[in-house]
């Protein structure tokens, strides 16, 4: 009996341990103060200082999670759905040739074509970018599809859940078919 214990508790730890992933799909590079933002950088909107925001993603623990990065700080924000946080090295997405990024307005955790995802979870769960108008700026959040919200939180300001919102969304250009 304690063989057959261990052995579910020992499946039930590899179940959990999977590491999150990052997006290979679309085109990132590492970010921080020292780099120049790169001309073809993906736009998110802009922070209630007036500061534009750049899309981009971070490593927090063990989840892969959207950044909205302001290059003249050399800071990205981004936050969970508990914390806000910034850190001071990121990855930027950069438009490809063959893609176009757009804003898409969307609602309740709804699947977009061509969503673009930043990675997973700690359980495998894909994370995308989303943005609202709040807090004086149009800030960059999280949306993991189960959860049906883009979650926002700025600085000290408080947590926001919209469910609705705009997502981020990867268009091919000259025929490229991306699904």
């Amino acid at each position: 009996m304690n063989k057959v214990a261990c052995l579910v508790l020992a499946l039930f730890a590899v179940a959990y341990a999977v590491p999150s992933t990052y997006d290979t799909e679309n085109v990132w590079v590492a970010g921080n103060l020292s780099y120049v933002i790169p001309d073809n950088a993906v736009l998110g909107g802009f922070d209630p200082y007036g500061f534009n925001t750049y899309v981009g993603r971070v490593k927090y623990i063990n989840d892969i999670l959207p950044a909205r990065v302001v290059a003249e700080t050399g800071t990205a924000y981004f936050n969970t759905q508990t914390i806000s946080s910034k850190v001071l090295n990121y990855d930027i997405l950069v438009a490809d040739r063959n893609v176009k990024y757009v804003w898409v307005r969307s609602f309740d955790g709804f699947y977009e074509k061509g969503i673009v995802a930043v990675g997973t979870t700690v359980k495998n769960e894909r994370v995308f970018c989303c943005r609202a108008k709040t807090d004086g700026g149009v800030l960059i959040g999280t949306l993991i599809l189960s959860d049906k919200v883009c979650i926002i939180k700025h600085e000290t300001l408080a947590l926001r859940k919209f469910d609705k919102y705009e997502v981020l969304v990867a268009q091919p250009i000259n025929g490229t078919i991306y699904y």
